[in-house]
């Protein structure tokens, strides 16, 4: 963004920008998305569309790091809340779900996750979104359930953000049959990445 909103009008019409954007990406391909459509959908004129942001590139950056925040913001809320389950296994479970169900609520945010691709334009490389949701989240089940083994933390939970990234869009085009084994492939998968940092080791058997 060239500038960020600091009065509430300022904050409302980046709000709507934002929002006509995710509405178009549901029903466009991102080439047949213009400044003009954007701020058309949005009611705004395009004036205060140039005033927050240099292209429309530039809204869909922000829009991914908007969908991002809100997923981990949601999250957060889990643990601090006290709402998250007593094993790592549950409570990935319910992270995986939160985002699921964003997939089908939020608008926009099955287009725009946390890739750095988006129909093959490149976003913003500077900033590394499967690295930020990758270091919150290690941070917040580390916290709750400790680090155990010796593989790498940030880099089991990055490998792990990215396979799921890369699953959940491939269940997004298979039909709806495939669709449930896409998904539990991709539980099985990240329960055995993260199992090599929050598995506690089992204590040996004792014999007689």
């Amino acid at each position: 963004m060239r500038r960020q909103p600091v009065q509430q009008r300022g904050a409302a019409t980046v709000s709507a920008i934002l929002d006509a954007c995710a509405g178009l990406l549901n029903e466009y391909d991102y080439d047949d998305i213009t400044t003009a459509r954007i701020v058309d959908v949005a009611g705004v004129p395009i004036g205060s569309f140039y005033q927050y942001f240099p292209d429309k590139r530039s809204v869909v950056h922000t829009l991914a790091l908007r969908g991002m925040e809100t997923y981990l913001r949601e999250v957060e809320e889990l643990f601090t809340a006290g709402l998250i389950a007593d094993t790592w296994r549950e409570a990935m479970t319910q992270v995986v779900a939160v985002y699921m169900r964003m997939l089908h609520e939020v608008p926009g945010f099955g287009r725009v996750r946390f890739s750095d691709m988006l129909d093959s334009h490149r976003l913003d490389s500077s900033v590394d979104q499967y690295e930020l949701m990758a270091e919150r989240l290690a941070e917040m089940f580390v916290d709750r359930f400790g680090a155990h083994g010796d593989a790498p933390v940030m880099l089991t939970f990055r490998i792990a953000v990215q396979t799921a990234d890369a699953l959940f869009k491939l269940a997004e085009r298979v039909g709806e049959d495939d669709r449930a084994y896409v998904v539990g492939t991709a539980n099985e998968l990240l329960t055995g990445m993260l199992g090599a940092v929050l598995e506690r080791p089992q204590d040996p058997v004792q014999r007689p």
